[in-house]
C-alpha cells in the first residue's frame, strides 16, 4: 500500500469516534495481522529472553523474586506472559489505551504454554492476574506507584513525543529500586516502509518538522528520534546507560545528501540506525 495513502487513512481513523475499533477490525480481518501468527509470537518470546539476558547480566536482584513494569502493552500481552514462563515473578503491564481483547491474550498463552508442552491454565483476566500478569489500562507510568525491578518497553519509545518521553523517563527512575533496570527495544525506522516496498526505512528522514506532521497521526505517530536522542534523554533524567546497541540499517532511496536540514549533523551510524536495544541502571 502506498504509504501516503496509508497515512491518509491512519489521519482519518485518528480523527473519527471509534477509529481505534476499526483500526482493530482492519487488523483482524482485512490485513488479518490478529492473532499474531507463531512466528510473530515466536519472535517476541526471543525478545522476553534478550530482556532477560540484560537483566541477569546487570540486576542485582534474583529473577523469581523481580517485578517488572512494561508500559504499551498492546493487544495481546504477548511479552509480559513470555516474561513470566521465563520465570519473572510478577509483571505490571500498562497501556493509555484499553487495547488489549481477552481472546487475543488466551491464543498468545495456549501458544507459548505449548511451547512448554504445558496446557494452559488461563481462561480469564482473573487468571491473568493469579498467573502473575497484573494489567492495567487506561494507565500511564505516571500512575504507577509500585516500586519495581525492571521498566521495560517493546517497540513502543518510538511513538511517544519527546516532552512525554522526558517525563517517563523522570518517573520510570524513581519507580525502580536501587539495583533496578530500564530496557527498551526501539524500532528507529520510518513503520510505513514495512508495507511501501518503494521507499526505504529512513524516507521519514526526508521531510521537515512541519511537512512530517501532515503524515504523522495519533493511532500512527512516530517521532523519528535518533539513538543519541534517546540516550541523551535518559541521562538527562538521570539514568545510566550501561549498553547501548544498534542494529545498522541499508538506506537505498534516502541518502544524507536528501535528508532534511534538521537531521544533517547526525552521525551515519545514528542517522541510519534500523533499531536498537537500551540497557539502563538506576
Amino acid at each position: 500500500m502506498n504509504w501516503k495513502l496509508k497515512s491518509m487513512a491512519f489521519r482519518a481513523l485518528s480523527a473519527m469516534p471509534g477509529g481505534t475499533g476499526l483500526h482493530y477490525a482492519a487488523q483482524r480481518y482485512v490485513t488479518r495481522n490478529l492473532p499474531r501468527r507463531p512466528a510473530s509470537l515466536d519472535a517476541l518470546w526471543r525478545k522476553a529472553e534478550s530482556l532477560i539476558a540484560d537483566y541477569r547480566a546487570h540486576a542485582n536482584q534474583p529473577l523469581e523474586s523481580a517485578t517488572f513494569l512494561e508500559f504499551g502493552a498492546g493487544r495481546d500481552l504477548a511479552v509480559p506472559i513470555a516474561l513470566r514462563l521465563q520465570g519473572v515473578a510478577r509483571v505490571i503491564s500498562i497501556d493509555i489505551e484499553p487495547l488489549a481483547r481477552l481472546d487475543l491474550v488466551l491464543h498468545a498463552a495456549r501458544h507459548y504454554f505449548n511451547r512448554m508442552t504445558a496446557p494452559s491454565r488461563l481462561a480469564s483476566w482473573d487468571d491473568l492476574r493469579d498467573f502473575g500478569v497484573d494489567y492495567r489500562a487506561p494507565s500511564g507510568v505516571e500512575d504507577v506507584s509500585t516500586h519495581v525491578d525492571c521498566v521495560c518497553s517493546n517497540e513502543v519509545l518510538e511513538h511517544i513525543d519527546r516532552a512525554s518521553l522526558e517525563r517517563i523517563a523522570a518517573h520510570s527512575l524513581k519507580l525502580v529500586r536501587l539495583s533496578g533496570l530500564g530496557v527498551h527495544s526501539i524500532d528507529y525506522g520510518d513503520h510505513f516502509a514495512r508495507s511501501d516496498q518503494a521507499i526505504d526505512r529512513f524516507n521519514f528522514l526526508r521531510f521537515d518538522a512541519s511537512e512530517w506532521a501532515r503524515h504523522n497521526s495519533r493511532m500512527q505517530y512516530v517521532n523519528r528520534l535518533r539513538p543519541s536522542d534517546y540516550e541523551a534523554l535518559f541521562a538527562d533524567a538521570g539514568w545510566k546507560i550501561r549498553s547501548a546497541l544498534r542494529t545498522p540499517g541499508r538506506p537505498t532511496t534516502t541518502t544524507r545528501e536528501n535528508v532534511a536540514s534538521e537531521f544533517r549533523h547526525y552521525e551515519d551510524a545514528d542517522l541510519f540506525a534500523l533499531s536498537g536495544r537500551i540497557v539502563l541502571s538506576a
